[in-house]
């Protein structure tokens, strides 16, 4: 069984592409031949058969509206020779385009490394598509003009190592991602050294307060005091060993000044002088005496 080959239908854009792949279908079905001038070793009719089958490929390969514009030439040699005349012209404004946009390239900031050589290969595709090949050598060089500057010092090594003319570029891609896997690899590490540190002061923190948040329980002890009730005064807010503990502070601070005993001196009219000892008594002893 005969495989079948389809391309996409060229509607007007990307002539060079489309070109070179309709050159593998024509090629497969032995009738490249026939886009070109009929060679005289061949017979009329097997030229005609040829050519029949050509002039099918290229309709069956055309959008309706590139089409119309050849459904009127009867070879395949008219009709690459119009769609050449309509069409080539637009690839080299593509040829200018694609060179500016590969030599003005620029790797940005945010870009992996791997979209960025990507990028620059899908370029040197299409270039030698539309006829323009790019050496390895230079190839290289585009790729090593193209990295941010934290790649000054790769491009440096690179090039003090190795001739200019000798770089390749699957070897200099080779070395960019290595670098850039290095550059992940440190970072994660301080990553996870980060939030080991993290997780240690947060485990610290939590050793500290104890299983049950023990900072919490003074809180608690004071809610569940309040409608405690002391069995010695009757009041609510402490219990009977509380009552005494608060009654011998309270003793304590009270001045030594409210009982210390003193002399009272005065005098007579004849200046002698008279002693008389006297007691100072708190405010608070007097109400008891009083009582």
């Amino acid at each position: 069984m005969t495989a079948k080959y389809e391309i996409e239908k060229f509607n007007g854009n990307n002539f060079s592409l489309w070109k070179m792949k309709m050159k593998a279908v024509l090629r497969k079905n032995n009738c490249l031949v026939a886009i070109g001038e009929k060679p005289m070793e061949i017979t009329n009719d097997k030229w005609n058969k040829i050519d029949g089958n050509a002039i099918s490929d290229l309709h069956l390969a055309l959008a309706d509206e590139v089409l119309s514009s050849v459904a009127e030439k009867n070879t395949a040699n008219k009709i690459w020779d119009t769609l050449k005349k309509l069409y080539e012209v637009k690839s080299l404004h593509n040829k200018i385009f694609l060179k500016r946009k590969l030599y003005t390239l620029r790797m940005a900031e945010s870009t992996m490394v791997t979209d960025h050589i990507n990028t620059l290969k899908t370029l040197f595709s299409q270039l030698t598509t539309l006829g323009h090949n790019i050496e390895e050598n230079e190839r290289a060089e585009l790729l090593l003009q193209s990295l941010k500057d934290s790649y000054d010092q790769l491009i440096i090594n690179l090039t003090n190592n190795n001739p200019m003319d000798s770089l390749v570029f699957d070897d200099v891609a080779a070395s960019v991602l290595n670098k850039e896997s290095r550059r992940k690899n440190k970072k994660n590490k301080q990553v996870s050294s980060q939030q080991a540190d993290a997780l240690s002061v947060t485990k610290g923190r939590l050793t500290e307060r104890g299983p049950s948040g023990s900072h919490n329980n003074g809180r608690s002890n004071f809610r569940s005091k309040k409608n405690v009730k002391c069995y010695n005064c009757g009041k609510k807010g402490h219990v009977k060993k509380e009552y005494w503990n608060n009654q011998k502070r309270k003793e304590d601070k009270e001045p030594e000044s409210l009982n210390a005993q003193g002399c009272v001196a005065s005098t007579s009219d004849d200046g002698e002088i008279l002693y008389n000892e006297a007691t100072t008594v708190s405010e608070g002893r007097k109400r008891l005496s009083d009582v």
